[in-house]
């Protein structure tokens, strides 16, 4: 996760004191919105930016608990559908269930999401972690951005005083990875010095609020520019390559060294008629030393995953979930640069 901060006097100590403490039946839900393309991207093909919630999605249901075979714990993967094409709806849905044992379902209202989330009650389970990767403004969490269904797709303070706490565990938390859910005013570029960024009036806490439930966001803009890597990770997937194939030569070649050897023991100890003779200066060849790193095979999976789901599904879909996480924008500047806590009042 993105580094965490508390918000210092704007929001309460106290949690609704009603609730189980803990629950055996516990859901780590994500939530992914629809994600629409710019005109220049349509036109250059550029599906990058369109994939970047479903990436997030999968990278954080890898980093949930694993799913256990009575489903006492689950990982759940919720999208909502609009302008994804079938294909790439079910391919997602085969690694998310398949490789991850995630559940899946789709979404195509805002109602659909809260009656998902409120149903946790009657099955008597209870939400332990939620994220959103999603578009947002201030006020809303938008999970059909300039899309035709923008309306019914839009969470804001009506479909927020919805969410019932009961369908949360206590101790749980929620995480908004949308633009400014954490702030309460309209700013754009800048909260000046003097000006009040009213928390306590943002989507995070009227979240929290509802759900009793700690919630997470950013009051800047959020940037998902790092889901495809960092300026270092792309610029080493060149090197990464490089030594993970000389690394593959030097193995093949060392085994192809030691199998003669042995070939070579074997007919000298016949020959000499003793089973524990060594080849006289000669011994086992060494095994090489790797010199690709853990994190040179981490960018290889991830690339290799998108460049073979581009050629064959016209989409960059990373089977390995984003490279690294969504993190803070640059705007509106004068509130911090990271994910802020909202507690319940």
């Amino acid at each position: 996760m993105t580094q965490q901060q508390r918000i210092k006097g704007n929001t309460t100590e106290q949690h609704g004191t009603t609730r189980v403490p803990v629950s055996l039946q516990q859901d780590y839900i994500t939530v992914v919105g629809a994600s629409h393309m710019t005109l220049i991207e349509r036109v250059r093909g550029q599906k990058g930016n369109k994939m970047r919630f479903i990436n997030q999605g999968i990278r954080q249901i890898r980093l949930y608990p694993e799913a256990t075979p009575n489903h006492s714990t689950q990982r759940i993967f919720l999208i909502f559908i609009e302008d994804y094409e079938r294909r790439l709806l079910d391919r997602v849905k085969r690694v998310v269930e398949m490789r991850y044992g995630a559940r899946y379902q789709e979404l195509d209202s805002i109602s659909h999401l809260l009656d998902f989330i409120n149903l946790r009650i009657v099955k008597k389970r209870h939400i332990k972690q939620m994220d959103f990767f999603s578009h947002g403004l201030v006020g809303s969490v938008e999970f059909g951005y300039e899309l035709d269904k923008v309306d019914s797709y839009r969470l804001r303070d009506a479909q927020a005083n919805m969410l019932k706490p009961e369908a949360f565990e206590f101790g749980a938390k929620i995480y908004s990875y949308a633009c400014r859910t954490g702030l309460g005013i309209d700013a754009n570029l800048r909260v000046a010095e003097d000006e009040d960024p009213q928390y306590d009036k943002s989507l995070a806490q009227l979240i929290a609020n509802a759900s009793r439930t700690p919630v997470w966001a950013f009051p800047r803009r959020s940037n998902y520019d790092q889901t495809y890597g960092n300026a270092s990770d792309r610029a080493a997937l060149a090197g990464a390559r490089q030594r993970i194939k000389a690394d593959d030569v030097a193995q093949e070649r060392y085994l192809q060294q030691r199998k003669e050897y042995r070939e070579r023991l074997r007919a000298y100890r016949a020959t000499q008629g003793d089973k524990t003779a060594q080849l006289p200066n000669e011994y086992e060849p060494i095994p090489p030393i790797a010199t690709a790193t853990a994190q040179d095979k981490k960018l290889v999976l991830h690339a290799d995953s998108r460049d073979e789901n581009e050629r064959t599904l016209g989409y960059p879909l990373d089977e390995e979930g984003a490279v690294r996480g969504v993190r803070a924008g640059d705007t509106p500047e004068g509130v911090p640069a990271s994910l802020l806590e909202y507690k319940p009042k």
